[in-house]
């Protein structure tokens, strides 16, 4: 038995090569436009791994891995400088992918049937199946569909590796920095604003009731709060998960005082999105709040992007 969304899985690197050829047209790409397609080729492999996965468990574990992998990437997307005609070829289809992808990561793990069909039914009791941290399905499994190997993605070359600059802290508001149209040639041109449809932007801010709660988010390499974006890419319009057990109600008014490694931080207006019950034991999420963000600085923002450069952020469906 395979993976039951390889068929999914093949539809989204089918998508994600196209992406790939796009950035690579051109003979000399940008620094930070190879890191891009790096990143993509990345996802690509591990679309193909869950093609092939043998069981549910792992097909899964590897198309969560492409989404994260996509989420860091479509966010990086926003803030490329250089001039390229494949930039919005890519952010569609990555937008695309991860419409594909992401319902695969809630959808409840299968449990595999038995392999032995032409032996009867047992009427005797047997002992107790394993336990499984992953609800049961309601679903029979389905057979993988048949797909041909894929060729190899064109190579490329590793990506700079150096750090972007910070800026001092300051209170001034950053502008929604919406997705950017070119035209399909590859000669430079200037990158003229497209507004971004109303479906992926976030919900109004609430009218804050009374004070508002202050909290503070710490987020590091390996911890489990972490940034989130949705398919809009835009950093600013996405915000902080904060794994926490001390839930607040949703469209509760915060001010967050954000930590990164090295003493980073930065302070901003933000309200409870979403909530992840602790006492939801059929979730395989990490319990905790989402705190989208207000009006994010730009000197907020251009911390999130470096720390997104090196951790994938969450994606929250919009």
């Amino acid at each position: 038995m395979g993976y039951s969304s390889a068929g999914e899985a093949r539809q989204a690197r089918e998508a994600l090569g196209k992406a790939l050829e796009a950035l690579q047209k051109d003979a000399d790409i940008p620094k930070e436009v190879l890191g891009i397609a790096q990143n993509i080729a990345r996802s690509v492999g591990a679309l193909f791994e869950a093609e092939y996965a043998s069981t549910e468990v792992d097909g899964k574990t590897c198309v969560k891995s492409a989404l994260g992998t996509l989420s860091q990437t479509l966010a990086l997307l926003q803030d490329v400088k250089s001039e390229h005609a494949g930039i919005q070829t890519a952010t569609e289809s990555i937008a695309d992918v991860i419409s594909i992808l992401f319902p695969l990561t809630n959808k409840p793990s299968v449990r595999p049937e038995s392999s032995s069909s032409a032996a009867p039914p047992r009427s005797t009791p047997t002992s107790a199946p394993p336990t499984s941290s992953a609800p049961p399905s309601s679903r029979p499994v389905s057979n993988p569909p048949s797909v041909a190997p894929p060729s190899k993605p064109p190579p490329i070359r590793p990506p700079s590796s150096r750090p972007p600059s910070i800026r001092p802290a300051s209170n001034r508001p950053v502008s929604n920095r919406p997705l950017s149209s070119r035209p399909s040639s590859a000669r430079p041109v200037s990158r003229v604003p497209a507004p971004i449809p109303t479906s992926m932007l976030p919900p109004p801010a609430p009218i804050p009731m009374g004070d508002r709660r202050r909290i503070e988010a710490n987020l590091g390499a390996t911890t489990q709060s972490n940034f989130y974006v949705g398919f809009s890419g835009e950093i600013a319009h996405g915000g902080v998960f904060l794994a926490t057990y001390e839930t607040l109600p949703k469209d509760t008014s915060v001010t967050m005082l954000v930590t990164l490694p090295g003493g980073l931080e930065f302070e901003c207006d933000g309200y409870v999105r979403f909530v992840r019950d602790p006492l939801d034991f059929a979730s395989e999420s990490e319990p905790g709040i989402g705190i989208q963000f207000e009006d994010l600085s730009d000197d907020a923002r251009d911390l999130v992007l470096r720390f997104v450069g090196k951790r994938p952020p969450i994606f929250y469906d919009v």
